[in-house]
């Protein structure tokens, strides 16, 4: 069943409100002259910029939501279960904090370690900088996932997102190959939420 976040909805309202700001009158004019519509790149631009922006910031949302919830539950005040967070193998390696023998058995070293564990990690999210897949299957683990529930087909859509980014945010737009039509740019966008929502289970 899916449940409610607020970082989602936050998602969905900032893709229509970009839509509304930089492509709704690109599409009117798409369609009521398709043959000979110019885009106006440096809108078409603008919203891919800060589109991926806004999903960049929802993936660390969710990411550093997650972490919040394993501190509250197994640190402070710590009176949940660490079964309850399968992801906290593969966050230890991500975050090279790989647990040691000398942890395992006793609950305040343990505790001690997990508590580290957290604070590299969100030390990574500070740092991330984009959506492709390295940065995508990180903050997806430290969200909560495990390795085998990241999906590969969003990863991949992500990534082409990704790159598409920087092909606009490093160039004149007037060099950019990768700009598309505004239905189709915003069509793209949408699917990433839509897929988003999927993935996480969430509703708005």
């Amino acid at each position: 069943m899916a449940t409610q976040c607020i970082h989602f909805a936050h998602l969905k309202a900032r893709l229509s409100d970009l839509k509304l700001k930089f492509l709704d009158d690109q599409i009117n004019a798409e369609i009521a002259n398709p043959t000979t519509f110019s885009p106006d790149l440096d809108k078409i631009a603008a919203f891919r910029l800060l589109m991926h922006a806004e999903i960049e910031d929802f993936l660390e949302r969710k990411a550093k939501e997650n972490l919040d919830n394993i501190n509250y539950q197994l640190i402070q005040p710590g009176t949940g279960s660490s079964r309850s967070f399968p992801e906290l193998f593969y966050i230890s390696i991500a975050a090279k904090h790989p647990l040691d023998p000398a942890h395992a058995f006793d609950e305040k070293s343990l505790k001690g370690h997990i508590s580290n564990m957290l604070g590299t990690a969100r030390g990574i999210i500070r740092e991330n900088n984009g959506i492709k897949e390295g940065a995508f299957n990180m903050l997806s683990i430290f969200a909560g996932k495990t390795a085998d529930e990241i999906d590969s087909t969003l990863s991949a859509s992500l990534n082409s997102y990704g790159k598409n980014r920087g092909d606009v945010a490093h160039q004149s737009t007037r060099h950019s190959s990768t700009i598309n039509a505004p239905s189709t740019e915003f069509a793209s966008a949408k699917y990433l939420v839509e897929q988003l929502a999927l993935y996480f289970d969430l509703t708005s």
